[in-house]
């Protein structure tokens, strides 16, 4: 499980560094950027464009190297990713934040979740008397999800075949980020989506404060899985290239932001093993022995809890500020 987490990764000098030429970007077309991350056991660095700063890896891997990224145990136990008291905050969080995507929605609507994996978000629509779709790459991600949801096993949301102006509402929940081609999914969703629907994407975001603050460390890069590392400007500039109407953006996240915080800190000491806490929160699958010695679990748990009232109260700048580690935009298909 710890390898999963641990890449080590190199900050590059990227006002200094020699334009490297790459596939055209999906937000702005350009065809080179300067190199800005190199992660360990990686042959391209991670370059951030000129034009539009998006980051992007110089050459895409391909589908069976991001496939091998995902082995069962990313996705934990069937429906459990996290300890079980971890788990039942994760849901009940996310139970509350769906009250914002239902919003406006009469009952009956049908909303798709693109990358649903555990069903988090789909078992709250359900509740909500929402018809819940969604679309999943991976089986093993998707064993356990609620079964009133109507989950489709595809390479893309394309490949899922669903009908034209189908859906009333569209949600990308940290998921256009890992995608090989983000503009086409985007491109997908707003075929499906009925006239005037509305789309939701949540990325974490490369011009955060938290991003700028943290560099290599950040928590949200997540590298190698994460293929594109979007500032907000480019967010939005993608999402109304592909037909796309911004109505809204938001920062505040009391799921993402504040670990970003915390994790990003102790990732900023060599000494400790990079997203050692996170690894540590994972449930781990029956009779496997725990990450790391006992003394080292212990101050992982202690350097967490210590800095956990700041990074909750560095949730109110951040948002007042519009400078949110992750943010979600909603958009309605013009």
């Amino acid at each position: 499980m710890s390898s999963l987490y641990e890449r080590t990764i190199v900050p590059l000098d990227a006002a200094g560094a020699a334009l490297l030429t790459a596939a055209p970007c999906p937000v702005c077309d350009a065809k080179e950027g300067a190199a800005r991350f190199r992660v360990e056991g990686w042959c391209s660095p991670v370059i951030l464009c000129p034009d539009c700063g998006l980051g992007r890896f110089a050459e895409l891997p391909s589908e069976a190297e991001i496939s091998a990224l995902y082995p069962d145990a990313y996705y934990g136990d069937p429906g459990r990713k996290f300890h079980p008291l971890l788990e039942w905050l994760v849901r009940r969080i996310g139970a509350r934040h769906v009250h914002f995507l239902a919003g406006g929605l009469p009952p009956g609507s049908r909303v798709l979740d693109v990358g649903c994996g555990r069903g988090v978000i789909l078992a709250a629509l359900a509740d909500l008397g929402l018809e819940a779709h969604g679309v999943e790459l991976s089986e093993a991600a998707a064993r356990g999800a609620d079964p009133r949801a109507q989950i489709r096993i595809a390479p893309s949301l394309a490949a899922a075949a669903y009908p034209e102006a189908f859906f009333d509402e569209v949600v990308i929940w940290h998921v256009l980020e890992h995608l090989r081609d983000p503009r086409g999914t985007l491109e997908e969703a707003h075929r499906v989506l009925r006239p005037g629907g509305r789309i939701v994407v949540a990325v974490p975001n490369l011009a955060s404060a938290q991003a700028r603050w943290a560099g290599a460390a950040w928590f949200h890069l997540d590298l190698p899985r994460h293929l594109f590392h979007f500032p907000l400007p480019a967010l939005r500039r993608l999402l109304a290239r592909t037909g796309f109407v911004c109505e809204s953006e938001h920062h505040f996240s009391l799921r993402q932001n504040p670990f970003g915080w915390i994790q990003s800190s102790l990732n900023r000491r060599s000494e400790l093993p990079r997203n050692g806490l996170y690894t540590l929160l994972h449930r781990r699958p029956r009779g496997a022995p725990p990450p790391f010695d006992a003394r080292l679990r212990l101050r992982l748990l202690m350097a967490g809890l210590l800095r956990l009232p700041l990074a909750l109260a560095l949730l109110v700048p951040e948002t007042l500020l519009r400078t949110g580690a992750t943010v979600h935009v909603v958009a309605r298909r013009d």
